[in-house]
């Protein structure tokens, strides 16, 4: 019998090749909606846009995380419970995004006090609405006791000498704000949009898994990409072409 030779088998455009299975970051760009190219145009240190564009950015940061902290308050109410636990998510989610302070700090810095004492400032105005608004009508007396609305000022006293929770949430801010200004300062002339994005993204999970012991914020790391890439966006000069008149 003859020799049995193989013929190699020719490709075809149908059959996918190992780089087309494999995602680049540009593609992963393409396929979760958000156009970070936009991030080059993003203002460098001292420059004019730097703080006002940065605080924008910031604060939307903010915004959707106590946003998402609320969320999860109101879908896990037997947290209440636990009132030494919740007083710290609720003096949280009631403080307000900090605007920033130029020309460089964009959150609140827990190793100033001057920030803290605001912080918690602002949280008061608003916590004994938020203690109004609770349905603790399926808890036992002492511990709906633990949320009247007159209590405000002893919740935000204790989270103020128990700091280890709210420090967490309001430090994974600043990590975040520093990845975000790394990422447009430092890591995108550097090594491209693409591998820049790769550190970011995992900034991001990372951060957002420790938020709290509570709960993981990981699943919305995505969203916050988009939600700080919308805000950049609002902060840039759009380029309008000028239509010239036609000749008579």
């Amino acid at each position: 019998m003859g020799e049995l030779i193989v013929m190699p088998v020719r490709k075809t455009d149908a059959e996918p090749t190992k780089a087309a299975a494999e995602c680049s970051e540009a593609q992963q760009i393409s396929d979760c909606g958000i156009d970070f190219s936009v991030w080059k145009r993003a203002p460098k240190e001292r420059t004019a846009a730097y703080f006002p564009t940065y605080s924008t950015v910031s604060k939307a940061m903010q915004a959707a995380l106590r946003g998402w902290v609320r969320e999860w308050f109101s879908a896990n109410l037997e947290i209440l419970k636990r009132p030494h636990t919740a007083y710290a998510i609720l003096v949280y989610q009631c403080t307000h995004p900090f605007s920033g302070k130029p020309t460089n700090i964009f959150t609140y810095d827990i190793q100033q006090t001057e920030a803290l004492n605001r912080a918690f400032a602002s949280a008061a105005y608003r916590l004994g609405r938020e203690l109004a608004s609770l349905n603790t009508d399926q808890l036992g007396w002492f511990t709906r006791e633990q949320y009247f609305a007159y209590r405000s000022k002893e919740v935000i006293t204790y989270v103020q000498k128990n700091r280890r929770a709210i420090y967490k949430m309001l430090n994974v801010e600043t990590l975040l704000m520093d990845a975000i200004l790394k990422f447009a300062i430092i890591d995108i002339p550097k090594m491209g949009v693409d591998n820049a994005l790769v550190y970011l993204r995992r900034v991001f999970n990372t951060q957002l898994r420790r938020f709290s012991d509570e709960f993981d914020l990981s699943s919305r790391s995505e969203e916050l990409l988009r939600i700080v890439t919308d805000a950049l966006l609002t902060t840039l000069p759009t380029d309008k072409v000028v239509a010239m008149p036609l000749a008579a």
